[in-house]
């Protein structure tokens, strides 16, 4: 890649390019399912349509926007044109949402749009890493994108309400306006040129991944293929929905913080998995990443904080293990003049039709009634139940993890005041500090309690306590843990069925699955 001789401060520049370029995906799916759910009160199925729209991108983007694109455009300048179409796109996600004037259908148009226009900026700006980084150090820019993903959900948990507010898209809009602008000032990637007469159905299929179809008469091939593609449906575009829903619902500190537990994993086991493949093939190296996902949703079962971050933190290893060493395996199965076409298959369904599938397998699942919530709001009123966060959890480190009421205190240096306004439930009523509230302390509060700059009645909360504690008269005495499972999901309900149609596959592969090395040396 000797290019990258002659442009000025190379790698600085791409770097900067690729971290903004997953700031603008971060931005949004990270802290959409809570917003969508939590806030917009929107079924599941609705949320799982909203994350298909990254997919769906990934699906319609090379039916038009690719080959068009890479052919007789220079890639910075397609890079700027979708990246400003799809910042207006989230803009005005933002603009509907604070206006009040959101809808559905509205939102699913604008994000789908983005959708469409993002996806291939992916390929378009690796197309510019590629050509202008010297070889081997393109891992070193892709680090960034992780990176991005990471800032821009620490930002918007510090400084934009997390997943309570829509300001969230503004974060993804801003971002992306700013790599439109700035992609302009990338080097220069002229385009591949327009393909010879009658090879246009031939360039639609290597990039829908047609050709690789043929390597499926090898019936080890299409076994890989099958359980990859069915053990990535109930993955990455099942669990992004759910994660902020689930982090909140458990009264963990600052969710949308949490989350990026998921990508600085990610950054140890992407490091980790040259070695593991060398250590123990690729073969065993999938086996584990299918594994690991069945594993992990088994662990986000258990109610804890610990399991909770445990889970989180098993993201790097899952994703890798799946979906990175599932792009090296199909590479060493496949032969030289079908490597880019196996590469587009692959990615074709596991990061197009699998995630499309596996976001509208979380809105099903959730929508069960079995699923559901035994209460949602305030009895005697439409106002969402105030939170309760963890009295032990107010003098640990963890505490530093809800960003938003850190950067709060800094700022205002100054306490909330007892009896006038409470951050939450636990600090406004809990007077003895024990994870409880009692009649005797609810009797003591005001007639109007502020919680969380929303104004609760008494007599409503009372109504809502006693139908959590089953008692209609007397004292009485509520428990968190059993004040955040009423207005809860059924969690266990709607994780294990993936964990056990993950775990069919493990089972499958560890037993018919093949080294794929192995396999070359067999046939030599």
């Amino acid at each position: 890649m000797s290019e990258s001789k002659n442009v000025a401060f190379v790698y600085p520049r791409l770097c900067v390019a690729y971290f903004l370029q997953f700031a603008i995906w971060g931005s949004w799916a990270g802290a959409l399912g809570g917003y969508a759910g939590r806030i917009l009160e929107m079924p599941g199925w609705q949320i799982g349509w909203l994350y298909a729209a990254i997919p769906l991108g990934a699906v319609i983007s090379p039916l038009f926007i690719g080959p068009i694109a890479d052919r007789y455009f220079a890639a910075q300048k397609v890079v700027s044109l979708l990246h400003f179409i799809g910042s207006l796109c989230l803009f005005a996600c933002g603009f509907l949402c604070i206006t009040g004037n959101q809808s559905f259908a509205a939102l699913m148009t604008l994000i789908l749009l983005s959708g469409v226009c993002f996806m291939p900026t992916i390929a378009l700006v690796n197309s510019i890493v590629f050509k202008h980084s010297k070889e081997g150090s393109a891992p070193y820019v892709f680090v960034f994108g992780t990176i991005g993903w990471i800032v821009v959900n620490l930002f918007i948990a510090a400084f934009l309400g997390g997943a309570d507010q829509p300001y969230f898209f503004f974060a993804g809009g801003g971002a992306g306006l700013l790599l439109a602008l700035y992609s302009l000032t990338l080097p220069d990637t002229p385009p591949k040129g327009a393909p010879a007469s009658g090879k246009q159905h031939s360039s639609l299929s290597d990039a829908l991944g047609l050709g690789a179809l043929k390597l499926f008469k090898d019936l080890g091939f299409a076994f890989f293929v099958l359980c990859a593609f069915l053990a990535s449906i109930p993955a990455c575009n099942f669990f992004f929905p759910f994660q902020e829903t689930y982090l909140n619902q458990h009264g963990y500190p600052s969710p949308l913080a949490l989350t990026t537990l998921n990508q600085f994993s990610e950054l140890f086991f992407m490091s980790l998995l040259p070695l593991a493949i060398g250590v123990i093939g690729l073969k065993w190296v999938l086996v584990l990443g299918i594994g690991a996902w069945s594993l992990r949703y088994f662990v986000f079962m258990v109610p804890t904080f610990e399991f909770a971050v445990l889970g989180l933190l098993l993201h790097g290893f899952c994703y890798s293990f799946l979906y990175v060493a599932a792009y090296m395996y199909a590479d060493k199965k496949a032969p030289a003049d079908l490597k880019a076409s196996v590469q587009s298959l692959m990615a074709f369904l596991l990061l197009g039709v699998g995630q499309v599938l596996g976001s509208q397998l979380y809105g099903y699942i959730r929508d069960l009634p079995q699923n559901a919530p035994e209460i949602t709001k305030t009895e005697g009123s439409e106002m969402m139940l105030p939170q309760w966060n963890d009295i032990t959890m107010v003098d640990s480190a963890w505490r530093y993890l809800d960003l938003g009421k850190t950067v709060t205190d800094l700022l205002n240096n100054k306490k909330v005041q007892e009896n006038e306004s409470a951050s939450d439930l636990g600090s406004l009523l809990d007077t003895d500090k024990n994870n409880r509230i009692s009649a005797a302390e609810l009797a003591a509060a005001k007639e109007k309690l502020s919680i969380g700059g929303t104004e609760y009645s008494k007599t409503d909360l009372e109504k809502t306590f006693r139908k959590i504690a089953d008692k209609t008269e007397g004292d009485f005495e509520i428990i968190r843990k059993d004040y955040l499972a009423a207005q809860a999901y059924n969690w266990k309900g709607i994780l294990q069925p993936p964990a056990i149609f993950i775990a069919v596959f493990f089972v499958l592969f560890l037993i018919f699955g093949k080294n794929p090395d192995n396999e070359k040396k067999e046939q030599q």
